[in-house]
């Protein structure tokens, strides 16, 4: 894999950290600009999510079982465990009959820090729908039960719901099955790897889904995507990237783990993904407020994002003592 520069960090007007990593923008012809190599094999970690969501969309899973288009949105999201996170994964659980204890993952807190400490100081247990991953997980049981898994299987790579979400994979990132590299997610659940622009090619899809020729993946994706709109607060929490970015209708964004971040431009007709080879998260923001501004695209996206993440580092006293320098060129 050949990277590039991305980031350098300075600390005062000495240079500190450098974070390098590949970056990659396409439209509907293909690669239009990138930094470092388009084609290694690259986990979507829990940026697929909203690819992940398509095969329980598909069978109607969400209007079997009356759930709000509020509560099926969460099926695409990462969570960061608020209050409306918790309902909705709870609503869901009682209009389905899953149940919490046949979740994979172990019991946890919140990642939201103001949530995660109020729960501690009232002495509430970790629970496993405050996992980031719980709305795909209950996504994916309501699957595993409708395909005749048992509902406890759903995490397993062989069951036929997972058969199901990598050929989805393949589908949306133009791969085929057999070179989708497989491995195993955070929370317990096959995590898959594409070449890394196609990536970016499945955010132009998701974005642009008359770029899809199958009518019933093409409608689902389009329902997908006015639900997300609607319900921002579902693909993460707010204040946060992925939701001020999604709250705008022109865009989609998900982040994943190690340092995974995709974008979908409509009007543009773009797909944009980055990962910094460290796996840092902390230059998020950064990109896409960057990449926005290189691409000419959503400017008041990009104050919404400054406003909630300063130009700035900060120590643990909350005084700035740095900044984070972008030096990639994402201009075609």
């Amino acid at each position: 894999m050949n990277v590039g520069l991305l980031f350098e960090e300075y600390r005062e007007d000495v240079l500190e950290c450098l974070h390098f990593g590949t970056a990659c923008v396409v439209d509907r012809d293909g690669v239009i600009a990138h930094v470092g190599d388009t084609d290694w094999l690259c986990y979507y970690r829990s940026a697929s999510k909203p690819i992940q969501a398509l095969p329980v969309l598909l069978r109607g899973l969400h209007k079997k079982y009356g759930l709000t288009e509020e509560e099926a949105a969460i099926f695409s999201g990462s969570h960061w465990g608020d209050e409306e996170h918790a309902r909705v994964c709870e609503s869901i659980m009682a209009k389905s009959g899953l149940r919490e204890e046949d979740m994979v993952m172990l019991p946890t807190y919140p990642n939201r820090p103001a949530r995660r400490e109020a729960l501690l100081r009232a002495n509430q247990p970790p629970r496993k729908i405050y996992h980031n991953c719980a709305g795909k997980h209950l996504g994916l049981m309501l699957l595993a039960r409708e395909v005749g898994d048992d509902v406890r299987d759903y995490w397993k790579r062989d069951s036929k719901a997972q058969h199901l979400v990598r050929e989805m994979i393949s589908y949306i990132s133009d791969t085929p099955y057999d070179d989708i590299g497989v491995g195993v997610d955070g929370c317990g659940v096959p995590v898959f790897a594409v070449p890394f622009s196609q990536i970016a090619r499945a955010y132009l899809k998701l974005s642009c889904p008359e770029l899809i020729g199958d009518g019933e993946v093409r409608q689902a994706v389009a329902d997908n995507m006015a639900r997300l709109h609607a319900y921002p607060n579902m693909i993460a929490g707010h204040d946060t990237v992925d939701t001020i970015i999604t709250a705008n209708p022109d865009l989609v964004a998900k982040s994943g783990a190690m340092g995974v971040y995709a974008i979908g431009v409509r009007s543009r007709g773009l797909g944009i993904v980055f990962k910094t080879v460290d796996g840092s998260h902390d230059e998020f923001a950064d990109e896409a407020i960057e990449a926005l501004r290189q691409l000419g695209i959503a400017p008041g996206t990009q104050a919404a994002i400054r406003a909630a993440y300063p130009d700035c580092i900060v120590n643990d006293n909350k005084e700035i003592v740095g900044r984070r320098r972008p030096v990639f060129n994402l201009k075609p």
